[in-house]
């Protein structure tokens, strides 16, 4: 029988992914309604979601008596979500949200499962196949992505398909972390230095800037991106990048839903049939690890 103490911890680990993914749905579709309202410019969007997230990150090492440590560690995975930070937003700027994510959880895909292929990690059957049939779920709503946002672009795609790419190095990055937490918030210091000067800069030049676009970008910051991201990084210490790929390609059909039902981004008949390719693609990829996690916390 387990103790209570066994099943606590078993919750904890069952409800850190789902957590992340739809966090990770969320800021799709929030920076898509922020930059498509104009209610904040796009590179000061991404830097106050940083910065904020940055200064929720130390002020809960400090409540904890922890020492921020930032160093040549943070140098790479800061590069890419430096990366990450600076296209997504002016990405959005040309391309929906359900668009958008398509393509960028695609080369998120495309980014880890090479990875493993290279390091010789080997790539079981069955995720390999439930990855093709979400992959080609991805590819039905993507197919009609243009029709049905009105939005997409060659520019579009070809910035999220940067920022697809940089967070799946992020993602590779963060395999081998002891101290999620310690190691984010290092991550997000450097991000949120730099982020900082644009920042300023942008607000003394006078670029579009509104009270309801700083408290999205605050709400982003310190909710879904700081806190989720340290929640991802501990959930890479149990996937492999083929199943951190498979896992994270939800977040599509999660997206596109909230920009139906929050942007009033068109219902298409591609939606409900890639919901399904996508559903059975998860389902046949899903880790082992995370079954066992499941079944513990039952």
């Amino acid at each position: 029988m387990l103790s209570a103490v066994d099943r606590t911890a078993g919750r904890g680990r069952s409800i850190l992914l789902p957590f992340v993914l739809v966090s990770f749905a969320a800021n799709s579709v929030i920076t898509r309604h922020v930059v498509g309202s104009g209610l904040l410019d796009p590179g000061l969007l991404s830097a106050a979601r940083f910065v904020c997230g940055a200064i929720a990150l130390v002020v809960v090492s400090l409540l904890k008596r922890e020492r921020v440590v930032v160093g040549r560690p943070n140098a790479l995975p800061a590069l890419w979500l430096g990366v990450y930070a600076g296209t997504i937003s002016y990405g959005y700027q040309h391309i929906g949200a359900a668009a958008g994510t398509f393509v960028f959880y695609a080369a998120v895909l495309v980014t880890l499962t090479a990875n493993d292929l290279v390091q010789r990690i080997a790539v079981p059957g069955r995720r390999a196949l439930g990855a093709a049939v979400a992959l080609a779920g991805v590819g039905v709503l993507a197919a009609g992505s243009d029709a049905s946002t009105g939005s997409g672009s060659v520019l579009g795609v070809a910035l999220l398909a940067v920022t697809g790419v940089a967070w799946g190095r992020y993602t590779i990055a963060g395999r081998a972390v002891a101290d999620p937490r310690s190691a984010t918030t290092g991550h997000f210091v450097v991000v949120g230095a730099v982020a900082a000067l644009p920042l300023s800069a942008g607000a003394a030049a006078g670029l579009h800037v509104t009270g309801v676009g700083l408290a999205w970008a605050a709400a982003m910051g310190v909710g879904t991106t700081a806190l989720a991201y340290v929640a991802w990084y501990t959930c890479q210490r149990r996937l492999t990048g083929t199943a951190a790929g498979s896992v994270q390609l939800v977040i599509p059909v999660l997206a596109a839903v909230g920009a139906v039902l929050v942007l009033g981004e068109r219902v298409s008949s591609a939606l409900f049939l890639a919901s399904v390719l996508v559903g059975a693609g998860m389902w046949l990829a899903r880790p082992p690890r995370i079954d066992a996690a499941v079944a513990q916390a039952r």
